[in-house]
């Protein structure tokens, strides 16, 4: 489990794995399959919803919730956000509308 100052912090996907390899973050076991899966494949909660990525783990849509609260996000939708962002910068996405307002000044 995080500590109270780790948990005011909402970690990167990057961050997420140092913290599980450090064993900073454990899970119950029947969590850690279902993060594994997500760490190995983040597509699934990047562009899921709750349900469909409970669906694909074969656990509740609750046991992903707590997932996502003992990893240190606020709920689902801000351990989506994190591995959307991962996706980004796995592929060296820009923001395509901040190249935009660029070239117009």
């Amino acid at each position: 489990m995080l500590s109270p100052a780790a948990q005011n912090c909402h970690p990167s996907v990057s961050d997420l794995k140092q913290l599980i390899a450090s064993r900073s973050i454990t899970y119950p076991m029947s969590a850690q399959g279902a993060m594994r899966l997500l760490l190995d494949h983040p597509e699934i909660v990047a562009f899921g919803t709750l349900q469909s990525v409970a669906q694909r783990c074969g656990v509740s849509g609750t046991t992903v919730t707590r997932l996502a609260s003992r990893s240190g996000y606020s709920g689902f939708k801000e351990m989506q956000a994190a591995f959307r962002q991962h996706l980004v910068s796995l592929a060296g996405t820009r923001d395509p509308l901040a190249d935009n307002r660029r070239s117009v000044q």
